[in-house]
């Protein structure tokens, strides 16, 4: 006499078990997931603010610097524009010739009316848990932003 079709009760048990620890640990995925992306979102938005204070700088003929507030990480476009939060994260801003000098926790990178800039190279190290080092640099010849994760 052959088998019939259909689970046995162990096997519906192993299932069942196999289901609940995927549901217990889906939250916890999630939400690294979306720190990560928080995180990704602020170093896209600065990356952006660099760019656009280029940009503001070759159309107003006239120098526009990003100032970076470390104390308070936070950053704002002098002369006027935008600002904006820094992520979560510790930050170092190397490199740069604009710096502010009266105040140790804040520093800028300047962009110039032929599109060429102070330089400088802003490292974010993201919790070794999420992603590692991230660097938005400013090339200083051409102004160019590259953010590299």
């Amino acid at each position: 006499m052959g088998r019939s079709a259909g689970f046995t009760l162990l096997e519906l048990l192993v299932v069942i078990t196999i289901i609940g620890l995927v549901m217990l640990a889906a939250p916890r995925l999630g939400g690294t997931w979306a720190e990560n992306a928080k995180d990704r979102a602020a170093v896209w938005e600065v990356g952006a603010a660099l760019a656009r204070a280029r940009y503001m700088a070759v159309a107003s003929r006239a120098p526009v610097e990003v100032l970076f507030d470390l104390a308070s990480r936070t950053w704002r476009t002098i002369p006027t524009g935008p600002w904006g939060q820094l992520p979560d994260a510790g930050i170092r801003v190397l490199g740069i010739d604009g710096a502010v000098m009266d105040q140790p926790s804040a520093a800028a990178i300047r962009f110039y009316p032929d599109g060429g800039s102070s330089g400088g190279t802003i490292v974010l190290d993201m919790p070794a848990a999420r992603q590692g080092q991230t660097r938005i640099a400013a090339d200083w010849l051409s102004g160019r932003i590259e953010i590299s994760d």
